[in-house]
């Protein structure tokens, strides 16, 4: 037994040291490349200092008493039937979330592998609450991966079948590469919640739209990705006093308008919690001027923008007047040092898939804005859906719902189809009015299936998940 200890001992070992030594070297290329240094302490988090972020979160949410509060009975039967009662994919059990970390560290090993195909290596390091820390690693033939990762985006962006299915479709293959090898560790733990440290080139994988052979990973597991655990601010907090700044532009000179921005920032949230500001009254100077007041602990951003190649500066969201360059969020970033956001949400912006330096902008986002966590869409979805879904994940978050599993619950009414087109309106979980007025353009989207993982699965949550 002795024996058998030592050599577990050692295990573990080898896997926070190379934990250390992967996060140690994210978190300077994240620094590096998001222009972070003069704001951002390069000290690693240690293996134990995560695990007791995980255990803090836990014990925090789990406190909750949340477990009634998504519906009440006669709504519930009201609106899944009487049949469906045991349906509780729509209501948040509190007393079992369980989350977790996943790091996914990426080594090109040509020469070095046992398949003689394959030409790097995923090494997957799970740590978990309970204090199981696991390891896998896996041999990767990078051409398969992007390949597959292609079709994927490919069949996403025409709205086609995923062919689920099928074991070689690109949703299985990928899932089967990224998480095959833990999923029985990530079910001994029943673990509900992850959060995600990828690798380059990891960081645009739409990993909601993930398929198991059952389930859709972002059905299955509540999730955020970050590219930096060290950076990432894990601490807990439970704000409620504090208001949402909802912030637009609908109308541009060289873009296609966004119709629906007035009603979503109308409907997101409780009004009486929030401060609307559209179109012209939404330049950089105000933005700035009001997003760092302590007053907003969100901000929710319903405009375009874009991640391209070149770094911070080279990026931008759109005001109601001009560009703000995403490298000018360091003004958040340095405002807000002692009462960081909890969240920053761009509800129409998209990434160049492919490019390492722009991925890691994209999931990046909350570390330039100082934010806890942040949420943006891997591609543009119709400004119906991309509306519809933020209304409906908001009316989650005021329910004290964690972030992750506010995404989650609103993938699942998606998936499930839960979200009807009744008359001119889309109507929500609860019977909630998510959108109204919709002209027939905007129907005839609805008409054809709200469940495709096209309109959900490129809303990524980065950053904290709690």
């Amino acid at each position: 037994m002795a024996g058998i200890s030592n050599i577990y001992n050692l295990q573990r070992k080898s896997l926070i040291d190379n934990l250390n030594k992967s996060e140690l070297r994210s978190s300077e290329r994240a620094i590096n490349s998001l222009n972070l240094a003069t704001s951002i302490q390069k000290k690693a988090k240690s293996t134990i200092d995560l695990q007791q972020s995980i255990i803090r979160a836990k014990e925090q949410v789990r406190s909750k008493n949340l477990i009634t509060k998504s519906f009440n009975k006669n709504n519930l039967i009201s609106y899944l039937g009487s049949s469906k009662l045991n349906e509780a994919d729509l209501v948040f059990q509190n007393k079992k979330y369980n989350p977790a970390i996943m790091h996914i560290r990426f080594t090109q090993s040509k020469g070095k592998t046992i398949d003689k195909n394959a030409d790097a290596f995923l090494d997957l390091t799970v740590i978990s609450s309970s204090g199981n820390l696991s390891g896998k690693r896996i041999e990767l033939t990078t051409k398969k991966f992007a390949k597959n990762l292609r079709a994927l985006y490919s069949q996403l962006s025409r709205q086609e079948d995923l062919d689920v299915d099928n074991e070689s479709s690109p949703s299985r293959i990928l899932y089967e590469i990224l998480f095959k090898s833990v999923e029985e560790e990530l079910d001994k733990d029943e673990i509900t919640t992850l959060l995600i440290s990828a690798d380059r080139g990891l960081q645009a994988v739409p990993f909601a739209a993930l398929h198991d052979g059952n389930k859709y990973f972002g059905e299955k597991y509540a999730f955020a990705i970050t590219p930096s655990l060290s950076l990432t601010n894990l601490d807990f907090s439970d704000k409620k006093d504090k208001k949402i700044l909802a912030i637009g532009a609908s109308q541009f000179e060289e873009l296609a308008p966004l119709p629906l921005v007035n009603q979503e920032l109308k409907n997101i949230s409780n009004p009486i919690n929030k401060d609307i500001v559209l179109n012209k009254e939404f330049t950089p100077e105000t933005f700035f001027e009001k997003a760092i007041q302590d007053k907003y602990d969100k901000i929710h951003l319903a405009t375009h923008a874009e991640f391209k190649p070149g770094g911070p500066e080279s990026s931008q969201l759109f005001s109601g007047t001009n560009p703000i360059s995403l490298d000018k969020f360091s003004i958040l970033r340095k405002g807000r040092l002692d009462n960081p956001l909890e969240l920053i949400v761009l509800s129409a912006c998209r990434t160049a898939v492919g490019d390492q330096d722009t991925e890691l902008g994209f999931s990046g986002l909350a570390l330039q804005a100082g934010s806890k966590s942040a949420v943006g869409t891997l591609w543009y979805v119709d400004d119906v859906m991309t509306s519809a879904y933020f209304v409906q994940m908001y009316s989650f978050l005021d329910m004290g719902i964690p972030k992750a599993e506010a995404m989650q619950m609103t993938r699942k009414a998606f998936i499930q189809e839960k979200i009807k087109l009744e008359k001119d309106s889309l109507i929500g979980i609860n019977n909630q009015i998510l959108l109204s007025n919709l002209n027939n353009s905007q129907k005839r989207i609805i008409r054809n299936g709200l469940n495709n993982p096209f309109f959900w699965a490129g809303i990524e949550l980065m950053g904290s998940p709690w």
